[in-house]
């Protein structure tokens, strides 16, 4: 990951400013248990079903997220990046006045972008972005949002260029479910739903071929993995031929980029299992009736059963606890150390590559509380919390009190030296007088004998 970014939403979301690489792993396709976002429609050819869209004319797009019950929605970041810029399509604005936030005052982007130039007036979190990417970040100040929700997200305006297919795929798709701290309700944990993307597709001319995948069993985890008992299912049932919306297809073949002979089927639904990790371009070639073929190539990102955790640790103001905390990270609550980090310059830490399960940590320092919590890592996903940390009560200070009352002993004592040399001074001369007095009058005695 990229560094832990920016949006945690103007209360808790901002991942923008490109800070957030790699939050939650690319997959794409939807499925009925688990929550998802997507493009909608998938596939985009025509101003009526046989007539293709020409240079000039407009249409849109949706971002939409399903998700499941049992969550809360508090913002969302999402990237789309769509391929082709000025030649085949361009993006022209961004739309979100009847998204899932619509109806609550208290909610605005954060964030909104097209090829890297920023939508909103001195707003930052487009530096470093490119063309051919829009992105959009919106949170939500009040209450977070119960789930289930399903609905749009925002929606995208595209002008035709030229012909072409561009495909719009999720760079990031982050959704924020904030939980309550166990010690502390007045405090949140912003942590990611894990999703499923579905890609889209915008085609005008000729055969125009397309595939989703995503994982046969998206319930153990949103990520690709590898290993048998994992295959991953890829559906190109979107493929189509712009102009001849009943055109239908009589081959599909596939090549998956991992040495695996090239396979060929009448139907637009397979699995394949990779045998490792790895980022694998993934290649189909459709056939429609006519034999007219079209083909499209995609990355498919295949990650090992593992998963990591990214924490932020700050105190109960919100302030990151800078290198000051050591975390250390058990297997389970027993005594057996098995990984220990120090927060960086910027309040986090992470760990890499954990067998899934439940982990328990420690949080501890100069200046903190120590306490523990436990985490659950999921297989091929990243689990990011915020922890929050007790700091220590610094002792009083009497540093001032004993340099005032050495002070006022100095001055006591400087006083009192003046005092009795003031009477020392007064009793002296007054000894001094008698002497004279008495010398005098026997001086008179003298002179009368």
């Amino acid at each position: 990951m990229n560094s832990r970014s920016a949006v945690i939403l103007a209360v808790a979301l901002l991942f923008a400013s490109g800070l957030v690489q790699a939050h939650s792993p690319i997959v794409h396709a939807t499925s009925t248990n688990v929550s998802s976002v997507s493009i909608s429609p998938t596939r985009t050819c025509c101003s009526t079903p046989n007539t293709p869209y020409t240079s000039g004319q407009f249409f849109r797009v949706n971002i939409n997220a399903s998700i499941l019950s049992g969550q809360y929605v508090q913002g969302f970041d999402v990237r789309i990046n769509y391929t082709n810029p000025s030649i085949v399509l361009q993006a022209t604005g961004i739309n979100y006045s009847n998204n899932i936030f619509a109806s609550h005052q208290n909610s605005g982007p954060v964030v909104e972008c097209i090829d890297g130039i920023s939508q909103i007036s001195n707003a930052a979190g487009c530096s470093g972005e490119i063309i051919g990417q829009v992105h959009f970040a919106e949170s939500l100040l009040g209450p977070a949002l119960p789930s289930p929700i399903s609905g749009t997200l925002f929606t995208i305006t595209f002008q035709v260029a030229g012909q072409g297919d561009s495909v719009f795929a999720f760079d990031r798709a982050d959704v924020t479910n904030p939980n309550p701290d166990p010690n502390d309700p007045q405090l949140t944990h912003f942590t990611f739903i894990p999703v499923l993307e579905e890609a889209g597709i915008f085609g005008n001319q000729g055969v125009t071929a397309f595939f989703n995948y995503q994982p046969v069993d998206p319930s153990i985890s949103v990520s690709l993995l590898n290993g048998p008992g994992n295959p991953v299912s890829f559906d190109a049932s979107d493929s189509f031929v712009a102009g001849n919306s009943s055109m239908s297809f009589k081959l599909y073949s596939w090549s998956f980029g991992d040495g695996s002979q090239i396979t060929n089927t009448t139907s637009p639904v397979l699995s394949h299992v990779f045998s490792r990790p790895g980022n694998y371009t993934v290649s189909l070639v459709v056939t429609d009736l006519k034999n007219q073929i079209g083909g499209l190539a995609r990355q498919v990102i295949v990650l090992p059963a593992l998963g990591s955790l990214d924490l932020i640790v700050e105190d109960h103001s919100g302030n990151p606890q800078r290198g000051n905390v050591l975390v250390q990270l058990f297997n389970s609550s027993s005594s057996a150390l098995f990984a220990n980090k120090t927060v960086n310059g910027v309040g986090e830490v992470l760990f890499h590559r954990l067998t899934p399960g439940s982990y328990y940590l420690t949080f501890s320092g100069d200046g903190v509380v120590t306490m523990s919590i436990v985490e659950k890592v999921t297989p091929g996903w990243t689990t990011m919390d915020t922890i929050y940390v007790s700091l220590l009560t610094p002792p009083p200070n009497y540093g001032g009190l004993i340099y005032a009352g050495s002070i006022l002993t100095a001055v006591a004592i400087v006083g009192a030296v003046f005092v009795y040399q003031k009477r020392k001074a007064s009793r002296a001369a007054k000894a001094h007088g008698r002497g004279t007095a008495i010398g005098k009058m026997k001086s008179s005695e003298k002179k009368n004998r």
